[in-house]
């Protein structure tokens, strides 16, 4: 009896389905390794170029501030289109003042000047102001904002990054006896502005952290939390 062959369908259709599910997959993988590529690029490129524009952008502010200052008679041409001139010139004068200041002729000069500052009302109290902020930070460089800390604000149960600044001093210190101490709070992504805050040293956590992670910390908004996430490889997205 004759009997009817017919071809085997399912190998052609087995062989038709796997052709596109082995070519979509490495669609795939090269769409996203051309994703991860190109956000990775910008995690490297974005501090890179962030860096280069502030630096920029401080030096043209103080040339463009301390340029004009130099008489154009004596100076050549070139000389002003060297970039940087007003940080160099600008260095070079703070030095010349200080040793000056610390001259005797100097110092004596500097407290005349002084005293003609002080005649002038509103200026007075402004210089005064300044120079007594100046010094005071000046002195206490080695004990400011080396401790960071953890504190309860702005009510129980929220806990904020913090710095000690000092102990408490002046006419507060008459009222709040108990070893207090001034704390200042920064405000997120801007640390300088915030808050001072006088707080018992009992009621703080003093957290094991330079004051460079925890102004990193608090700029960041968290993420970055130590100087060991900024070594950390570059994540691919």
């Amino acid at each position: 009896m004759y009997k009817r062959t017919t071809p085997n369908r399912n190998k052609k259709v087995s062989k038709m389905t796997n052709m596109p599910l082995e070519s979509t997959p490495k669609k795939h993988r090269f769409f996203a390794s051309l994703r991860n590529n190109f956000f990775t690029g910008i995690v490297v490129a974005l501090p890179i170029g962030l860096t280069i524009w502030l630096i920029t952008w401080f030096v043209n502010i103080v040339d463009t501030k301390v340029k004009p200052l130099m008489p154009a008679e004596f100076v050549p041409g070139w000389v002003f289109a060297i970039p940087g001139l007003g940080i160099i010139i600008s260095i070079i004068a703070l030095w010349l003042l200080g040793a000056i200041a610390t001259n005797f002729f100097g110092s004596r000069l500097l407290r005349f000047g002084e005293s003609l500052v002080s005649r002038v009302p509103l200026v007075r109290n402004i210089y005064k102001t300044l120079k007594q902020i100046v010094v005071t930070m000046a002195r206490q460089k080695d004990q400011a904002f080396k401790e960071v800390c953890l504190l309860e604000y702005p009510r129980k149960g929220l806990w904020a990054v913090g710095f000690i600044t000092s102990d408490l001093k002046g006419a507060p210190s008459k009222h709040l006896t108990d070893d207090y101490v001034c704390v200042f709070v920064p405000t997120t992504p801007n640390p300088t502005s915030g808050f001072l805050l006088f707080v018992k040293r009992t009621d703080l956590k003093i957290l094991d952290m330079t004051p460079e992670e925890g102004a990193k910390m608090i700029i960041s908004g968290g993420m970055v939390t130590s100087n060991k996430d900024l070594e950390e490889p570059t994540p691919s997205l």
